[in-house]
């Protein structure tokens, strides 16, 4: 039973992801149409991700109070009803910038329950063993890697033929596809529940463990670089490269197939390396990429170096959420999740509040610069981070998951 509902829920997070990445480019363009500000553009998005942070831990209780498939269920189905309000809104003349705020918050606000609810039903679906949990969290990235090439894709097609704010629709559709596909083909075999702890254990965990703690920091330096990039693309493209919505979108794009590229890599790789090896390789290959850009900031090297840079973060992604499983004790995966995403998210919405008048001010290359030196101090500390990965686990705790082979080199 578990093959197919780990299908299942590849599918629907394909289908969502895709739905949100258009988002991703028709909100912003959106915005930037309508009001002609980088600073509102970069407003909306940090609204939305101090939301995700916000809920963060107590929509970790949530999830563990809860079914994680009920979680899932209802979290989608939220979501897809409150984008779907942004364009019937603008249709009646009914959209001012403060309710727009609210919505996208409300929308974030359901992000870490939805996000940790996933993460603790992963390990019932995957398999046993660290390695066919690996696998399955690279297969969950690389769903999520391939929406990200065709949710711009076919936000670019769109906003040119029918305009930003009908591409929303496709996003609240993504979302409620998403939460009948969970209802009708997840099945699991574990508990409904996990047992809830205080709210506190999830942050003890990451800060007390020598593995999570550097590993948590290092995610946020990477989550407001990321998140920087992400939406300084836009506004670059509407500024200073054509202000074609078409260009924002291949930019885009060229990131998700490097990304989804990457993944497939990094599943035939993990026949043959640990993922301690791969992430080790991705934290030196990738803020690379980043720092060529740096120097040559013409449009044909930023849509190559995307592209590698999304192929050297499939090398991080996967092993590197199976290695914060790993650590995590099963009692505390729905808190520890939830307050990993809280303060990673966090860090993201800073880079998001400062990327517009970043992108607005600042020479692309000053931009990237910025980028660049963000993701190297992050990959600095992920590699500390995966160097300490035999540790013993907090308070003598022990994974659910098998012992490791006896060498990771």
């Amino acid at each position: 039973m578990a093959r197919p509902s780990l299908t299942a829920l590849l599918v629907a997070e394909t289908i969502s992801v895709t739905g949100n990445h258009a988002t991703r480019l028709a909100l912003p363009w959106f915005v930037l149409e309508t009001t002609h500000s980088a600073g509102r553009m970069s407003a909306v998005l940090a609204t939305q991700m101090a939301a995700m942070a916000i809920c963060g831990i107590p929509g970790g209780a949530l999830a563990a109070r809860f079914s994680p498939r009920r979680v899932m269920q209802v979290s989608d189905l939220a979501q897809g009803l409150l984008i779907g309000l942004v364009p019937a809104l603008y249709a009646a003349d009914l959209l001012s910038f403060p309710v727009l705020l609210v919505i996208v918050f409300l929308v974030g606000s359901f992000f870490a329950p939805y996000h940790a609810a996933q993460r603790v039903l992963l390990p019932s679906l995957a398999g046993d063993g660290l390695r066919a949990l690996e696998r399955a969290n690279t297969l969950l990235v690389g769903a999520a890697r391939s929406a990200a090439l065709l949710g711009p894709a076919v936000a670019a097609v769109l906003i040119a033929w029918v305009g930003a704010a009908q591409v929303l629709v496709l996003d609240a559709a993504s979302f409620l596809v998403a939460s009948l596909l969970v209802t009708l083909a997840v099945r699991t075999t574990g508990p409904a529940r996990t047992t809830p702890a205080k709210v506190s254990a999830g942050v003890a965990v990451l800060l007390r463990d020598r593995v999570l703690r550097p590993w948590t920091f290092g995610q946020c330096a990477c989550e407001m670089s990321v998140q920087i990039v992400l939406a300084a693309i836009p506004v670059m493209a509407f500024l200073r490269y054509g202000g074609q919505a078409e260009t924002a979108g291949l930019l885009l794009m060229l990131f998700g197939a490097g990304a989804v590229a990457g993944n497939i890599l990094v599943l035939g790789l993990l026949r043959h390396f640990t993922g301690t090896r791969l992430i080790l390789a991705g934290c030196v290959l990738e803020p690379l990429a980043l720092w060529v850009i740096v120097v040559d900031t013409r449009l044909i090297t930023l849509g190559v170096m995307l592209l590698l840079a999304g192929v050297f973060l499939g090398l991080l992604n996967g092993p590197g959420a199976a290695m914060q499983i790993e650590r995590i004790p099963p009692p505390l995966r729905s808190q520890g999740m939830s307050a990993f995403a809280t303060v990673v998210l966090a860090a993201g919405a800073i880079g998001l509040a400062v990327s517009g008048p970043a992108a607005e001010t600042l020479t692309p290359s000053a931009v990237f610069s910025i980028v660049a030196a963000l993701y190297t101090a992050g990959c600095v500390l992920a590699m500390i981070a995966t160097m300490r990965r035999h540790a013993p686990l907090i308070e003598g705790h022990e994974s659910s998951l098998p012992d490791h082979p006896a060498s990771h080199w």
